[in-house]
């Protein structure tokens, strides 16, 4: 299933990139989103990862000369250390649940993070979860409505 998932993420990205000009947060990352979008908590923590790498790199891109492949290797890094950070120490647990903010993936927040730059947060964040959905569609249609491993 994940396999399955992972390669229509990567039709669905570039789909929407030959046709709409827009990445969906890198070519992978459609694929693990939508294996993590029955996890409220989880999508949050990829997310509040991934703003914090891109506020990060517009911070660091002040000083220093981040650009193409740069921009791209920085907020990869940053978003893997922040990835780190946030799976030890962004789990709350609270009376009746635990709340896990923690990023899914090694890369993906940082991909992510280097899109935001690139083509803004509204626009990566839009066609990421369109493309996310459709692929959580077709996983469930594909195996006949079974749910996702969680």
């Amino acid at each position: 299933m994940v396999e399955l998932a992972i390669t229509l993420g990567l039709i669905f990205s570039l789909i929407s990139y030959e046709i709409f000009g827009l990445a969906a947060g890198g070519i992978v990352v459609p694929g693990y989103l939508a294996l993590q979008l029955h996890q409220p908590d989880r999508l949050a923590g990829i997310f509040l990862v991934s703003f914090a790498t891109y506020l990060i790199i517009k911070l660091l891109s002040n000083y220093t000369f981040l650009y193409g492949r740069r921009q791209m290797v920085m907020s990869i890094l940053i978003g893997v250390l922040l990835a780190n950070f946030s799976r030890k120490f962004m789990i709350f647990d609270l009376s009746s649940v635990t709340l896990q903010l923690q990023a899914v993936g090694w890369v993906i927040p940082g991909l992510i993070a280097h899109w935001f730059g690139k083509q803004g947060i509204f626009k990566t964040v839009s066609v990421l979860f369109i493309t996310a959905v459709l692929v959580r569609l077709l996983v469930i249609i594909l195996y006949n409505g079974e749910l996702l491993p969680k």
